[in-house]
C-alpha cells in the first residue's frame, strides 16, 4: 500500500523495501582462489564463457589482503587492467568495477596484491559478476 505523504513523496507500507530509482544488482560468484602471501600474484580461473556480465568485484574471506590491481581477461582474448589499490578486510568486498564496453564474457581474473614478509596465511578471494 503506497501512502503520500504532504511533500509529495510516496512511500510503501506494509511491503517489503523497495529500490527506489535503480535496479537490484544481480551478483553470481564466478570462481575462487586460495591465495598465499609469498607471492604476489594469483590467477582466478572462470572459464564460464556463457554469462555476460557488466561489473566484478572480488570477497576475500579468512585473511586481509591489499590488491594493487585487477586484471579482467575476456574470452576474446582481450584485456582490462583496474587499479584498485586497496586494503580488503577479512569479510569485505572490493568496490564494483565497471568493466568496459557492452557486456562481456571473462576467461579469468589476475589479482597483484601486496605480499606480506614472513607471514604464512592465506586468503580466499572470491570473484563475483554482475548481469
Amino acid at each position: 500500500m503506497f501512502k503520500r505523504l504532504a511533500c509529495g513523496v510516496a512511500v510503501v507500507v506494509g511491503a517489503s523495501l523497495l529500490s527506489v530509482g535503480t535496479a537490484q544488482a544481480r551478483w553470481e560468484q564466478l570462481g575462487c582462489r586460495k591465495v598465499g602471501f609469498l607471492v604476489d600474484r594469483d590467477i582466478v580461473p572462470v572459464g564460464r564463457l556463457e554469462g555476460r556480465y557488466e561489473a566484478v568485484r572480488l570477497s576475500v574471506a579468512n585473511n586481509a589482503i591489499f590488491l594493487n590491481d585487477v586484471k579482467v581477461v575476456y574470452a576474446n582474448g582481450q584485456m582490462d587492467d583496474y587499479p584498485v589499490r586497496t586494503q580488503v578486510p577479512a569479510g569485505g568486498l572490493t568496490r564494483a568495477i565497471d568493466l568496459k564496453g557492452e557486456r562481456r564474457a571473462i576467461k579469468q581474473i589476475e589479482l597483484t596484491y601486496r605480499s606480506r614478509p614472513s607471514f604464512k596465511g592465506r586468503a580466499t578471494v572470491c570473484v563475483m559478476g554482475n548481469t
